[in-house]
Order: C-alpha cells, then sequence, then structure tokens
C-alpha cells in the first residue's frame, strides 16, 4: 500500500539494514532492547538467543507457557509458534533483514495474538542489497561468528542469499551454543509484476541452563544449579509471493508458505519429587548401633525431621527429553487501490497448522559439577524409573484460522489522515491428547519395582478428543492532523484477540466435581483437574475445559516531529498508551501444590514513551525513554508455597472427605473453594513480574575523521517483581513454618477432640523478592582500513556489572547442614533444611570482541 509513516497513528519504531549492522546485536531481541523505546528483556533460559522480550509489557518468548502477547512476522509469514505461540529468536538471521518495524498496540491488520504489538520483519533482496557483506568476529567466552551475504541482479532478475555461523562455550558453565542461519531469495519481474520465493533454514543447538539460587550467584555467577538444559532447533520455511499492477492504481499481491520446525529437548533437572519421599517406602536399614530399624531417604521423614538421609541409592536428579514437531501452511491474497486520497486494502488468508508432542522422563543423579546424568545401578533397585523411560505426553494437534480484512487509509487534506481498518478471524482448535490416567498419577520414585500395580501405573493413559471454536471481530480506528510543517500528531483506537494456545488448553483448570475415589463416590468430591495430572510446564498436559479468548481494547495518543537548533537536526517523539486485556489468561495455583492455566480477569499495560536523536557535525545523540506500568486488575490465587506472604496453614485446604472431620480455617472456603493453602492473594494494582517501571536507552557516536568512528551505549532498567511474587508481599524474612492439620474420627471426635498433624521447623526467608535495577555501558569503535574494509571493537557491559534480569522464588536443596547428608554435588539429603531462595538469571560479565567486516556495495 501507499502509505507513508506520517499517515501512521501510533508510535512505529524501525530499524534499517545500517543500524541494523553497526550494532552487532545478535538477534532482533537484543537490538531491540538496546535501541528501541519501552523494550526490555528476562534470561530466563540463560541463553542469549533464548530470551523473553517485552515491549510495553507484552511478551515475545521462546519459552513454552510463558503468555505471548506480540506477534513477530517475517516476509508477512507469521513465526511464532503453533505450541504455545512462542518466538524463537534463533531461527531469524539478522544479516538478512532489510529493515524491520515495531507497530504497537492491538492492530487488527495482524491478526491473532496481536495483543501490545508486532514486528514485521522485511528481508533483503537481490535490488535492495547488490554487493557482498562479509564479517568474521571472535572474542570473550569463545565466541566465534562468521556472517556472509551477497545480492546481485541483472534488470528482471535478482537474487540474495545470507548465512550466518555462531559459536561460543558461554560466559556460564556448560553453556555453548551454536547457531548456523541461511536464508535464500529470488526475484523475477514479469510483465506488469514479481515473483519472489524465499527459504528460511537454521539448524541451532542452544544450552540455557536457567536461574541459580541467589546463593550460588553471590559465590560464584558462572555456576549453574543444573544442567544440561539443550534445545536443538530446526526449522525449514518455503514462501513463494507475488504482486501484479492491474492498472496504475491497483494491484494484487498474494502468498503462500510452508513451514516446518522441530524441537528436540535434553533437560536435567533437580528431582522435586524427593521432599515428598516417605519413610515408610523410601527407606533403607539403620546403620549398626542405631535406635531405629529404618531411615528414610529424605532426612526430613524422619522422628522430628531430625534424620541425616541417606546418600548412596537416592535418585535426585530429573532427566526429560522431548520432541516436538510443527508444521504450518498457509495462503493470504489482497487487492490494493492507492488513489488520489484513499489507499485501500481487502484480503483474506487462511493458515493451518499441525503439532506432534512427545515426552519421557526418568530418575538420574547429580554430580559435583551439578550435571544430571543417568546411572540406573547407583539408585536402588526399588525405583522403576531410574532403568527406564517413563512416558509423559502424547499429544497431537491442528488449528486452522481464517480471516477477512480491510483497510482504508483517506486523506481528505494534505495536513489530515483517518485510517480505518477491521479484521474478522474463524479458528478451530482441534487436540489429541494420550496422557497418564489419574490412576498413574503418581510421582517417579513411587514407581516401585515390587509394586503389583506398577503396569497400570506407568503405561495406564486416558484419551481426549477435543474441538474448540473462536470468532472475533477486531475493529480499529485513527487519525494522523499535521498543522505544521516538523508536528504530526496522533491517536488510534483498536481491539485485538488471542486464541488459546495449545499448552494452555490442555493446561485449563476444570473444576467440575468428580468423587474423589470412583469406587466409593461417597466419600466425597474434587475438582476433575485434582484428580487428574498436574500441570508442570512443559511436560504434563491434560484433556481440560474451554477458555474464553482474550480480548483487548489498546489506545494511544501522541504526536512526533523534527526541528532544527542551531547546526543541529532532532527528531522527537512523545505518546501515551494504554491496553486492558478481559478474560487474560495466567499460570495460577488451585491447591495441593498443582498450578493450571486459568482466566484471572483483567490486566492492564499503560504508561508513555519520550524519544529525541539528532546530530549535528560528526556527533549522534539518541534518548529514548519509557515508563510501563503493567497491572493485574482482578484478584485471583497463585501457588507460591516461597513466597513469605503466603498462606501456610494446613488448615486452609478445601478439604472434602467422609469419614474424618477437619477444622478448617476461615479461608478454607476461598479460592472458589479450593482453599488457600500455599498461595497467595493477587489484588487489583499488583505489578507483573519482570516489567521495569522506568527504562532509558542512550546512544552516542562520534565520528572522529574520515576512518574512525566512536559509540558509546547505556541501559538502564529500574527494579522488577520477580516471578512468585505476584502480589509483591514477598519479603526477606519469617519463614514457612507450618500449622499442622487439625482432625479426627467423627466417631471419636467428642472423647479425643482433635488431633494436630506435626510439622517440621519452618525454613527463612533470606532473600528479597525484587531484583535491583541496574544501568550496563556498552562501548563500541570502527576503523575504516580503506573503502571496503574495516575493523571493528565491541566491549558489552564495560564496567563489569553485576546483574539479573529475571528471577523467580524458589527452594535451594544444595544448602548448609545441620542433620542432612551431604552428597557430593552438594545436595541436602534433608529436604527440611533446604533454603528459600529467590532465583536469578544472571548477566553476562564484560565481553570484549573484536572482527574484520568486508562490505562491497554494488548499487550505483
Amino acid at each position: 500500500m501507499g502509505v507513508t509513516k506520517d499517515q501512521i497513528p501510533a508510535n512505529v519504531q524501525s530499524a534499517t539494514r545500517t543500524e541494523i549492522r553497526e550494532s552487532r546485536a545478535l538477534n532482533i531481541g537484543d537490538y531491540m532492547n538496546r535501541e528501541m523505546q519501552g523494550v526490555n528483556v528476562n534470561d530466563y533460559a540463560g541463553n542469549p538467543f533464548q530470551m523473553d522480550v517485552n515491549y510495553r509489557g507484552f511478551t515475545a518468548s521462546p519459552q513454552i507457557g510463558t503468555p505471548q502477547g506480540l506477534s513477530v512476522f517475517f516476509d508477512g509469514v507469521r513465526v511464532n509458534e503453533p505450541f504455545g505461540d512462542v518466538v524463537n529468536w534463533d531461527l531469524i538471521p539478522l544479516n538478512a533483514i532489510e529493515r524491520f518495524d515495531l507497530f504497537p498496540g492491538s492492530n487488527p491488520l495482524f491478526g491473532l495474538n496481536t495483543l501490545g504489538g508486532a514486528i514485521a520483519v522485511h528481508s533483503k533482496s537481490g535490488y535492495s542489497a547488490p554487493g557482498v557483506e562479509a564479517s568474521l568476529l571472535g572474542g570473550s567466552w569463545g565466541r566465534r561468528q562468521l556472517q556472509l551475504s551477497g545480492g546481485a541482479n541483472d534488470d528482471g532478475l535478482a537474487g540474495f542469499a545470507a548465512l550466518n555461523l555462531f559459536h561460543e562455550d558461554g560466559w556460564r558453565d556448560a553453556s555453548p551454543s551454536r547457531v548456523a542461519q541461511f536464508f535464500g531469495r529470488g526475484d523475477v519481474s514479469v510483465p506488469s509484476g514479481t515473483l519472489t520465493g524465499t527459504v528460511l533454514a537454521s539448524n541451532n543447538t542452544l544450552v540455557g541452563n536457567g536461574l541459580i539460587p541467589s546463593e550460588l550467584y553471590r559465590q560464584r555467577p558462572e555456576s549453574v544449579y543444573t544442567s544440561p538444559d539443550e534445545a536443538r532447533n530446526k526449522l525449514l520455511q518455503l514462501t513463494v509471493s507475488g504482486t501484479y499492477d492491474l492498472s496504475d492504481t491497483t494491484s494484487l499481491t498474494g502468498r503462500v508458505y510452508r513451514r516446518t520446525s522441530s524441537r528436540h529437548g535434553f533437560n536435567g533437572d533437580v528431582y522435586e519429587g524427593f521432599e515428598d519421599m516417605s519413610i515408610t517406602y523410601d527407606k533403607v536399614a539403620a546403620p549398626p548401633g542405631s535406635e531405629a530399624i529404618v531411615v528414610g531417604r529424605n532426612g526430613a521423614s524422619d522422628p522430628f525431621s531430625a534424620g541425616s538421609g541417606v546418600i548412596a541409592g537416592t535418585p535426585i536428579g530429573l532427566i526429560s527429553r522431548t520432541h516436538l514437531d510443527q508444521t504450518t501452511v498457509g495462503a493470504a491474497g489482497q487487492l490494493n487501490w492507492n488513489l488520489k486520497t484513499h489507499a485501500v486494502m481487502v484480503g483474506a488468508s487462511v493458515d493451518r497448522n499441525s503439532t506432534r508432542y512427545e515426552l519421557s522422563q526418568r530418575l538420574g543423579m547429580i554430580d559435583a559439577s551439578h550435571k544430571v546424568y543417568a546411572d540406573p545401578d547407583a539408585i536402588g533397585d526399588q525405583y522403576y524409573a531410574a532403568a527406564n523411560d517413563v512416558p509423559g505426553n502424547d499429544f497431537s494437534g491442528h488449528s486452522t484460522t481464517g480471516s477477512v480484512y480491510f483497510s482504508d487509509t483517506w486523506t481528505p487534506a494534505p495536513e489530515f489522515t483517518l485510517s480505518s481498518s477491521a479484521r474478522y478471524n474463524f479458528t478451530r482448535v482441534g487436540n489429541h491428547l494420550l496422557v497418564r490416567s489419574s490412576e498413574g498419577n503418581v510421582a517417579l520414585h513411587e514407581l516401585r519395582v515390587n509394586n503389583k500395580n506398577l503396569d497400570k501405573y506407568v503405561f495406564s493413559t486416558s484419551t481426549t478428543e477435543e474441538s474448540f471454536d473462536y470468532r472475533s471481530f477486531n475493529p480499529a480506528l485513527g487519525m494522523n492532523w499535521r498543522p505544521a510543517a516538523g508536528l504530526n500528531m496522533f491517536a488510534n483506537l483498536s481491539r485485538g484477540a488471542r486464541v488459546p494456545s495449545v499448552v494452555e488448553l490442555g493446561c485449563a483448570f476444570d473444576d467440575t466435581p468428580v468423587p474423589i475415589d470412583p469406587s466409593h463416590p461417597e466419600g466425597g468430591t474434587i475438582a476433575r483437574s485434582l484428580r487428574g495430572p498436574g500441570c508442570n510446564l512443559p511436560t504434563t498436559l491434560s484433556g481440560d475445559p474451554y477458555l474464553p479468548q482474550i480480548r483487548s481494547l489498546s489506545g494511544e495518543l501522541g504526536a512526533r516531529g523534527q526541528f532544527s537548533l542551531a547546526t543541529a537536526n532532532l527528531q522527537w517523539n512523545l505518546s501515551l498508551f494504554r491496553t486492558d486485556l478481559h478474560d487474560d489468561i495466567y499460570y495460577v495455583g488451585v491447591a495441593d501444590g498443582r498450578s493450571f492455566f486459568d482466566t484471572i480477569g483483567k490486566t492492564r499495560r499503560q504508561g508513555s514513551e519520550l524519544g529525541l536523536k539528532g546530530s549535528a557535525g560528526p556527533f549522534e545523540l539518541g534518548v529514548d525513554y519509557a515508563y510501563t506500568e503493567a497491572t493485574f486488575q482482578s484478584p485471583f490465587y497463585v501457588t507460591s508455597p516461597h513466597n513469605s506472604s503466603a498462606d501456610f496453614n494446613q488448615n486452609s485446604q478445601g478439604i472434602s472427605s467422609a469419614g474424618i472431620v477437619y477444622l478448617p480455617s476461615p479461608t478454607a472456603a476461598d479460592n472458589n473453594g479450593l482453599g488457600t493453602y500455599r498461595t497467595i492473594l493477587v489484588k487489583p494494582g499488583d505489578r507483573m513480574p519482570g516489567i521495569p517501571l522506568h527504562t532509558l536507552n542512550l546512544q552516542s557516536r562520534w565520528r572522529v575523521g574520515e576512518s574512525l568512528k566512536l559509540g558509546l551505549g547505556m541501559q538502564f532498567r529500574s527494579s522488577t517483581y520477580v516471578r512468585g511474587n505476584e502480589n509483591n508481599q514477598h519479603q526477606a524474612s519469617g519463614s514457612d513454618q507450618e500449622t499442622g492439620l487439625f482432625s479426627c474420627q467423627p466417631a471419636q471426635c467428642a472423647a479425643t477432640g482433635f488431633q494436630q498433624d506435626l510439622v517440621p521447623v519452618g525454613r527463612p526467608f533470606a532473600n528479597s523478592g525484587r531484583l535491583g535495577g541496574y544501568a550496563l555501558f556498552n562501548l563500541d569503535a570502527s576503523y575504516q582500513i580503506n573503502r571496503r574494509t574495516s575493523l571493528f571493537l565491541q566491549v558489552t557491559n564495560l564496567f563489569d556489572r553485576g546483574y539479573a534480569s529475571a528471577g523467580r522464588l524458589g527452594v535451594n536443596p544444595f544448602a548448609p547442614s545441620v542433620n542432612g547428608a551431604i552428597g557430593a554435588s552438594g545436595w541436602n539429603y534433608n529436604s527440611s533444611e533446604w533454603q528459600n531462595s529467590t532465583f536469578v538469571g544472571p548477566g553476562a560479565p564484560r565481553g570484549i570482541f573484536v572482527g574484520l567486516s568486508y562490505d562491497f556495495d554494488a548499487r550505483p
């Protein structure tokens, strides 16, 4: 369409090929974090290619289960994956990008999932990038990178290809990454039109060992909690598109594509089920001379929780293998009219995807480097899962979305533009889930070799077929007013929608009452989801109920312009924004330490953005500030057992069972009757984790003579709350001391009264539920050897600032001992002595990189 930026009623931000190349960024998210307003990143995975990218409080993340709110497109093809709407940043080569644009708000033209914004990436071609570019980089942490690209054209025929090879050992222990990306494009000019074909391929191996407890971080930031956490991503995307000019003012465009990707995961984690090991079953004979007959493998299961536990033969690691295959095919076509006062577009699209996901797990051990490994001979013979992979999920699903849309940009006068658009979507989601049934809903350590029900526990499965339909009509209206030269004022209002992902539907909470024990219906009822498998992402799915789609209402008011001051040429922008979501979806706690996806009501993101950029002689300066307030707007409960403000009263459980009388606390009937034990109450106005209120980016560049350029950048991020502290109330004080359950048998209550269960001594809280703010400085320099060749230097985190960009509340089993035995890994075999901790995603220390680049530009 013939629409200029002056006619777009929003604070659109753009990056050109030159700006991307000179930034030396690793990926789109890295560039956005350094150079764009309203953007911050969270490094939950511990890998530079697997970061959560947040814009105006909405996220595009490679992590399954993270609520997604941004759409990403590569040459018009949506790259959000079907399984969880995740975005794998490692699959997009930067040296293939001609430009990309960041559109804010719920713009309906970008389709589903565009709640907070959209990123539209446009590739280079033999017409736009003729010549050859090459870059070789090396430096800290064994980083090596080779980038090659070349393009050529001969009137009616053009070709372009780009290759990016990246390898580094990682600055943290056991954290190597290997990235191989390729992009190819061919363009053929035909009478009155153009035909384009592209191929995008990647084959990457990424190791991101995640967050570490604050105690380990203070001792040695390079350490890992457990390893490995490996993801092998492969992609092949084929696209054919074309443009045909029907007249001087009318054109027809179309696109068909096929996108196939696979992800193999191999993850080593601590085995959290150790905390539930019982002295009844998980025991060994007591040593000679002991007063006890047996001792528990977990010392906390011994009387008074004072046991040492048992190192030999006790599984403490968990190994998970996942396999995910995804295929998406689609087609789109649209008519464009570029008239004197109107730019009109009418189009339709259809996209269909299919997904297959499999999981298996087994018990393992952990060595002194915190590597999780399989060693059946070293684990007690009773544990079936030590020598056998236990199947988890077998999932297949598909969805089809059909859309029709239109847009009209009307300029009735040179100084005024009115924009209107709308999109109608219809989506059908169908899932087939084969999961362990409720009979098999037992922990891996409870799969015992001599148990007569072992086969039923391991191989008993339930099959669920589910299908859901979603419809939405999303309009948008905007205006631009240019009352004077160099001044553009704009406003917009739009609606958007996001259909729940496969993960969210598979892990949705079903509160339908069902018997606790189907063979004894008189024994009371429980929510259906609490009888089935729990939902520990990404390991467990279950067939569960319908979730409504998320609806958004977004508005923005702002202005931009340019002016001259003395010898300086300056550009500025100012905007205010708000996006309200209804029926937002979040990973919430319900009971019994379990969590599911559920609708939490309303959430809000609002704030302001301010930018100023300019140049004067050899100097360039940019300032980008954003204030982002991302808050929950409806009350809900979430499981958070490591939050100091959680309810640690066992009598707050929503228990219903015949034959036993309980003494419920005042909140046992809250949380829709599920109780509040180990949960926190999130209230309207509480801030969302991971989103700083203030972000500030500064960029300065100085051309020193004809050959030398120097640059200094700064990124400031204010403090954020960590996950698990959604109520913003966690403090580094108190403990998780529980109140034991009061109960009695009905016939004996009058005589005995209520009897209280014994509980272990509480574990103190010693860490904050917030991450401190930080400011990072990056230095770059380049020296032009000749017209085509240059040397460059990049220093990241110039002052070697220690910081963390992501965090969550958790418990650290590698803890000091009072009674517990300490293994070679540092594991404390008495879980009552584990440390409540704030796990953090440490930022990289100072990095120094040097390189050589070659640029032969064949443009006239």
